[in-house]
């Protein structure tokens, strides 16, 4: 999420340092005027309400969004199995693929979304066999 806020900020301040150099050229001016205008809010707007990266149902796993790679959908019953190395969770597909997701994706939530992961995939397969700790 920083990254993207950062690089709404950079836009802005190119754009503003650009509105303000062609003042004398009036069009172009009020254009970059907007753009720097229209970037600070787009980086407010991430910062304050950022994108999904992980949403969970009863039935798959999906990760992925804008800020990030595209979507992808695990069904739990897929799932072989899931660890956690050095801030990245890993889901194993079986057949040799393994998704890898940065939990600083997730934030503050990401203990929540473990825990999430653990309770459906013990749900989805009729038992206690995943457990975070």
């Amino acid at each position: 999420m920083l990254p993207a806020v950062g690089i709404n900020v950079i836009v802005a301040g190119v754009a503003a340092a650009l509105a303000f150099f062609l003042s004398s050229v009036t069009a172009l001016a009020w254009i970059f005027g907007v753009l720097a205008v229209a970037a600070l809010l787009n980086a407010a707007r991430v910062f304050a309400r950022p994108p999904v990266v992980a949403r969970t149902d009863a039935s798959a796993l999906r990760v992925g969004g804008p800020l990030t790679v595209k979507p992808v959908d695990v069904q739990w019953l897929d799932v072989e199995d899931v660890t956690i190395d050095r801030g990245r969770l890993f889901v194993d597909r079986g057949n040799g693929e393994v998704l890898g997701v940065p939990l600083a994706y997730v934030g503050g939530r990401a203990t929540e979304l473990l825990r999430d992961i653990y309770d459906r995939l013990n749900a989805a397969n009729g038992y206690r066999r995943f457990d975070p700790s």
